[in-house]
């Protein structure tokens, strides 16, 4: 049975919400937590101390409001830097080179004329198209909205993929730029960088408050705010951190997802991104650019280990197939074999 398109991105869709909703609810029970570890340990020592008295005695959440500020901040700042990149930039720093509209390569002018005939059908402003040459099958769309949007595919892409699975894989990278997920992404990664620098402050504090020169006061109250709140940041986002590295993997496997059910809704043809997807995994080669490590999320790619897996931006390419397909994988199909 084939794929019920619009099925499968509703489900998509929802499940990203509901992943999206349990990661900012993880941040706020962080912050929750932090502020009562820092209360609890502050009403154990307020008889000794004027510092944790004074703080046991407010009503204002301070420990967690900073953190939220500073996760926050550090996330805003982020994404507005992220929001400077367009597609194009991305895939020049790649190394790829800008397709001529008026090459005569017959290779080159139907990826041309694929790009123009999705960017009619869904409607979208027809991006910029780059070639990265690598041997490996692969492609990308980058950019923060349609209007800066690029599309780069590898030269192994052009020479294995027949009309069909490189419509089928483009059409993907529509879906992409479709429902912007690039956006998405970004957001995701940039609160992903707040948690981690919400860890690094939590450890310089340590440092700092461990150095520091204790008054005898200090020595008989037991304990150094400082280093308190510092322990509390440090654990609080290491643990945002880290199971928000998880939740970042699962949305966005589900726009893998999404993005394989649009390109069958564009070309009406599952056989298509099916194709090309069992083409990748048959064809195990991988040769993309070293310095694309920190764009590698947007690259189709595999995971063997159960830890890869748990972190991976992409499911395992059978899933995928099977889900294009409605049936188990099969290795082998002559489904696509269309020249």
């Amino acid at each position: 049975m084939a794929m019920n398109f619009w099925r499968a991105q509703a489900d998509a869709k929802s499940k990203t919400a509901l992943y999206l909703a349990v990661f900012i609810g993880l941040a706020l029970v962080a912050a929750a937590l932090a502020e009562w570890a820092f209360r609890a340990y502050a009403y154990q020592q307020d008889s000794n101390s004027l510092q944790f008295e004074e703080v046991s005695a407010t009503q204002v959440p301070w420990v967690g409001i900073s953190f939220l500020a500073i996760t926050l901040l550090v996330a805003g700042f982020n994404y507005l830097s992220y929001l400077g990149a367009g597609g194009s930039y991305v895939a020049e720093s790649l190394g790829a080179y800008l397709v001529d509209q008026q090459t005569k390569d017959p290779k080159e002018r139907q990826l041309l004329n694929i790009v123009e005939e999705i960017a009619l059908a869904t409607s979208l402003p027809v991006p910029p198209v780059y070639i990265l040459r690598a041997r490996e099958i692969n492609a990308f769309a980058a950019g923060t909205s349609p209007q800066n949007a690029a599309i780069a595919v590898t030269t192994g892409t052009l020479n294995l993929l027949n009309r069909s699975e490189l419509q089928g894989v483009l059409a993907h990278e529509f879906g992409h730029i479709y429902n912007r997920d690039m956006t998405i992404g970004m957001r995701v990664a940039a609160m992903i960088m707040g948690f981690f620098i919400i860890t690094y402050i939590g450890l310089r504090l340590l440092q700092f408050g461990s150095f520091s020169r204790r008054s005898n006061d200090d020595q008989k109250n037991g304990g150094n705010p400082m280093m308190i709140i510092g322990l509390i940041f440090l654990v609080a986002g290491a643990v945002t951190w880290f199971f928000g590295s998880i939740l970042q993997a699962m949305v966005s496997r589900q726009r893998e997802y999404l993005a394989d059910a649009c390109s069958v809704q564009y070309t009406r043809n599952p056989a298509g991104i099916a194709g090309a997807l069992r083409k990748i995994k048959e064809h195990a080669i991988s040769d993309m650019p070293k310095n694309g490590q920190p764009f590698a999320h947007l690259y189709f790619n595999e995971h063997a280990s159960f830890f890869s897996k748990l972190f991976a931006s992409h499911p395992p390419l059978e899933e995928r197939i099977a889900a294009i397909e409605g049936n188990a994988y099969h290795p082998h199909s002559d489904l696509s074999d269309d020249t």
